[in-house]
């Protein structure tokens, strides 16, 4: 299930009306939550023991008309976002200090459509304004024994370091006599085990409110309202030759294509940028969300 659909979801009984209907032309939320994970992708840190750990209180700084469209439900959202971002962490192995918090700030400097995301390591959990700890102390911190911490430790002021089951991975095979790597299991033949195929792998772009579903195919894809468009979508906030989606080598890059009210990825104005499967895409006031993965068979809208 998409990040729409799965916001949708959780808050349809705050908002009671369809998200493409509510936020037409601003902040869509979704796009908020594909940027808090993008976020917490981007600022993991590897620390003792091949540990991996991410921030844990995020800033959603918002513009004025955003922040007052959003105030309304700036608790549900805040709590609602957090869960899913904790979810984005927890299904990757990594761990925090604490659970997960976000919030909204009004930044009149930023204009309508458009927001940032700040982040930071908050060893305290009930401190509301604290300062990101140096790598060095929380490499520190967590490479102690549990339980330490004790002041002028290097690991003062840090909780104390939880202790992480190990992952259940596959069985590793004993190495061979004489340094051998060990010989492979036989299939039913008696043969070595041939890999699969890998499945073709499909790349669509999907239209929120209509859920209308878009096959990228290999080279140019133009999104507009004009007749030329691959895409077309009846809003007349997008330009008729729009932005062009360009799919080339198993990768998908947004372009750009010098449109009057430009092109919006996960809550930046970008002349161009390369996607990653869930980017949410804002043009005018349409909507749409990049989904990559195995093709399913379903045909094309």
């Amino acid at each position: 299930m998409g990040v729409l659909q799965r916001f949708e979801r959780r808050l349809e009984g705050i908002v009671g009306v369809a998200f493409a209907r509510l936020f037409k032309g601003k902040v869509h939320p979704a796009e908020i939550a594909k940027a808090l994970e993008r976020e917490a992708t981007e600022q993991k840190m590897v620390v003792g023991e091949g540990r991996v750990m991410v921030p844990n209180r995020y800033v959603v700084r918002l513009g004025l008309s955003d922040y007052e469209y959003l105030a309304e439900w700036e608790a549900e959202l805040s709590a609602t976002m957090a869960e899913m971002v904790q979810e984005h962490v927890e299904a990757e192995g990594w761990s925090t200090f604490g659970m997960i918090q976000v919030s909204l700030a009004c930044e009149d400097e930023l204009r309508t459509g458009v927001f940032h995301v700040d982040s930071r390591v908050d060893a305290d959990p009930g401190s509301r304004v604290q300062a990101r700890p140096s790598a060095a102390a929380v490499r520190d911190a967590w490479q102690q024994p549990a339980g330490a911490g004790a002041p002028g430790g290097p690991g003062a002021g840090l909780p104390p370091v939880p202790r992480l089951a190990p992952s259940a991975g596959p069985a590793r095979s004993a190495p061979a006599q004489g340094g051998l790597p060990p010989v492979p299991s036989a299939g039913s033949a008696g043969g070595p085990t041939l890999p699969r195929p890998a499945a073709p792998i499909s790349h669509a772009l999907v239209v929120d409110g209509p859920n209308t579903h878009h096959e990228l195919h290999e080279g140019s894809n133009i999104i507009g309202r004009g007749s030329e468009a691959s895409i077309r979508l009846p809003d007349t906030g997008v330009s008729r030759r729009h932005v062009d989606v360009q799919l080339g080598n198993g990768k998908a890059n947004v372009v750009d294509l010098g449109s009057t009210n430009g092109t919006i990825v996960n809550g930046r104005r970008v002349p161009h940028i390369l996607l990653s499967d869930g980017d949410v895409i804002r043009i005018g006031h349409s909507v749409l969300v990049y989904r990559k993965g195995p093709r399913s068979g379903r045909e094309p809208s």
